[in-house]
């Protein structure tokens, strides 16, 4: 829309954009030849890879283990959500323990009397 001759207020109104992202689009176009959002690396992990295989290692092992007593056993400081999302990742899904046993319609009946 650009090449043609548009304004650069015709076109953000025709693609319902701001101007400036229709400004900014069009100079990373002339610029790199291409309008593709480019990835960045993302936020450093806290964590090294034997660390990760320690998080994993320690849920495989007692599956009751709390996410503070891996934190603690790590040695790193990273919040539970870290311990969650690394579980996560190893397709792990916790495990509580059950408050009590389900009853069978048996020893509901035996409660009743």
């Amino acid at each position: 829309m650009k090449t043609p001759g548009w304004s650069t207020r015709r076109v953000a109104g025709q693609l319902d954009r701001s101007e400036c992202a229709v400004i900014n689009c069009w100079e990373q176009w002339t610029r790199e030849g291409t309008h593709v959002r480019k990835t960045g690396p993302g936020v450093n992990r806290k964590t090294t890879r034997r660390d990760d295989r320690s998080i994993v290692r320690q849920a495989l092992v007692d599956p009751t283990v709390t996410r503070s007593t891996i934190r603690a056993d790590v040695g790193v400081a990273i919040v539970p959500q870290t311990i969650s999302r690394h579980l996560a990742e190893a397709n792990l899904k916790s495990k509580r323990p059950f408050r009590a046993l389900p009853l069978t319609p048996e020893h509901r009946q035996l409660r009743l009397q």
